[in-house]
């Protein structure tokens, strides 16, 4: 999306942009990663440039090393992401911060110096599954982690482009993806990150090796059911417990949209909302609430039906395909 543009940068990491794929001559896609360097000039491309959205580029700025990888990195708590924002060294959440914003208060890269901007390292994510590429990065430690198409992730080394680990979500054959086969992305917490699947599901993958940790289904992909948005991480103010919460696509094929919590630990969910109004929430694997009003006056009636409301309401859409926002002064998604 072209409205996605943005960039990320401090005296050590040059920059990071989600971008919209480039290809090589062939046709594979990739990305690109860029160097600050004050005495480079403007380069001439070999290739088309596209609009920047999706995986992204880190380098080092101005001479400055880039940071040093450990073997298992540190875990990634509530207060780093609360604050992700601020920090100038990590990309924690979808939108930068649990807000959503998408600002950097870094100004080291600005209008007047982004031409001198340069490739530092590229990457493909070919294979065969060479499709739309809408992923937006995180970053941690040095470490990248970007999303691909066909349900893949991939972890990279910030400095030199070096796949660290890899996991490719093995997908049936009657997936129905409305949009192509997309994913925009990952959250991190803990010693995890976890991505949606075009299969109706989650994953969470040990940050460190990419090693499987759980996997949860939440839907019927036959039925329309999928996954593309980037999870959300939330520390619930009540209660002081960390949630995943995620959503479903699929309203083009006539599902409800739902809303889901999950414990980040084990993949348990904690509740779930419809978002048709009249339909039965979940709550610790029990019924809790309608949503708004039980009796759904804003659909109409059919007395002939089953459910006493019109075919359509049982189809009724509503999905919260794209990533949560959270405010944690109102403790409100």
């Amino acid at each position: 999306r072209s409205s996605d543009l943005w960039h990320h940068a401090s005296s050590s990491l040059a920059a990071l942009q989600p971008l919209h794929c480039d290809h090589y001559s062939d046709g594979k896609p990739m990305t690109y990663a860029i160097n600050n360097n004050t005495s480079a000039r403007k380069i001439s491309w070999p290739f088309r440039l596209r609009t920047l959205t999706a995986a992204v580029a880190y380098a080092s700025a101005l001479g400055v090393g880039g940071i040093a990888l450990t073997a298992h990195a540190s875990e990634v708590t509530w207060d780093d992401i609360l604050n992700d924002h601020n920090n100038t060294e990590t990309v924690l959440m979808y939108g930068m911060g649990v807000k959503a914003q998408r600002y950097s208060p870094l100004d080291q890269i600005n209008a007047d110096n982004v031409e001198m901007l340069t490739p530092a390292w590229s990457l493909s994510f070919g294979d065969e599954m060479q499709r739309g590429q809408e992923s937006q990065a995180l970053v941690h430690e040095g470490v990248i982690y970007v999303t691909g198409s066909y349900s893949r992730i991939f972890a990279i080394d910030a400095r030199t482009g070096q796949r660290l680990w890899s996991y490719n979500h093995r997908l049936p054959s009657d997936i129905r993806p409305c949009c192509d086969v997309v994913n925009r992305g990952a959250a991190i917490y803990g010693d995890k990150v976890f991505f949606g699947t075009l299969d109706a599901g989650i994953v969470a993958l040990n940050k460190d090796t990419g090693e499987v940790v759980w996997r949860e289904r939440f839907g019927d992909h036959r039925a329309g059911y999928t996954m593309t948005g980037a999870p959300t991480i939330v520390e619930d103010s009540e209660t002081g417990r960390v949630l995943l919460i995620h959503g479903s696509s699929g309203d083009e094929f006539g599902i409800v949209g739902k809303l889901y919590a999950r414990d980040p630990d084990t993949g348990e969910e904690i509740w779930m909302r419809p978002f048709v109004e009249g339909h039965m929430g979940r709550l610790n694997g029990e019924e809790s609430t309608p949503t708004g009003d039980a009796n759904a006056p804003s659909w109409p009636d059919d007395p002939d039906s089953e459910t006493g409301k019109v075919q359509a309401w049982s189809q009724g859409g509503g999905a919260p395909w794209q990533s949560a926002s959270f405010d944690p002064d109102t403790n409100t998604i």
